[in-house]
């Protein structure tokens, strides 16, 4: 079974800057490919202009991918994940591949796109909504930081998320370790966490009782 990753921006078409979109949309891609290079079956590349398309070997690295995506893109986007098999050999160009899993995932990025949804699951998986479900919950708290907010987060999720990283942030944003806190408190990030420890949790537990 295959994982296949589709995106989309959203609303593309009314970005008002689209050379700059189309650089940050290639840089993130480029890191992907760079950063997650052992659970990429087949590397992420860009389709249509605004979309991209990759194929990974694990579930539990999604939440990363998307971490990675939120923070080069900078633009809201849509995700359709499909799990399943492949019907042709694998490629290093995704787009030489076809199969279930590439079905499932174009589905399930028109179905984001209809609900308004930042991820939809099409798969096997024991608890395939709940999964979606959680993950929905937990971008949208994402998609809700102030850019400032943003950066800081995500440069503290970088630096291991203890009181080391606490001060590095402060001197690197050159604010007091009190508006690290703050920025942490307001972005709901302890809810973040728990989000993401329960989707590592069922997505790993989905894995090793291989419910395909």
């Amino acid at each position: 079974m295959y994982i296949v990753i589709t995106g989309d921006l959203k609303s593309s078409k009314k970005i008002d800057n689209r050379s700059l979109s189309q650089d940050n949309l290639k840089k993130a891609i480029h890191e992907v490919n760079s950063n997650f290079n052992k659970y990429i079956v087949s590397d992420f590349r860009i389709t249509g202009g605004d979309g991209f398309q990759g194929m990974v070997s694990t579930c539990d690295i999604i939440i990363d991918i998307y971490f990675s995506l939120f923070e080069t893109i900078n633009h809201p986007f849509y995700l359709g994940i499909g799990i399943g098999p492949i019907s042709t050999p694998l490629s290093n160009y995704v787009q030489e591949i076809d199969g279930e899993a590439f079905h499932l995932s174009s589905e399930a990025l028109t179905t984001a796109k209809k609900k308004n949804r930042w991820l939809v699951f099409r798969s096997n998986l024991r608890n395939n909504d709940l999964i979606e479900c959680i993950f929905n919950f937990t971008f949208d708290i994402m998609w809700s930081w102030t850019d400032r907010r943003k950066e800081i987060i995500l440069f503290y999720r970088k630096h291991d998320e203890n009181t080391i990283a606490i001060k590095k942030a402060a001197y690197e944003f050159n604010i007091g370790t009190r508006s690290i806190y703050k920025a942490l408190e307001e972005g709901k990030y302890s809810m973040i966490k728990y989000g993401v420890m329960v989707l590592e949790n069922e997505l790993s537990m989905d894995e090793t009782h291989d419910p395909f």
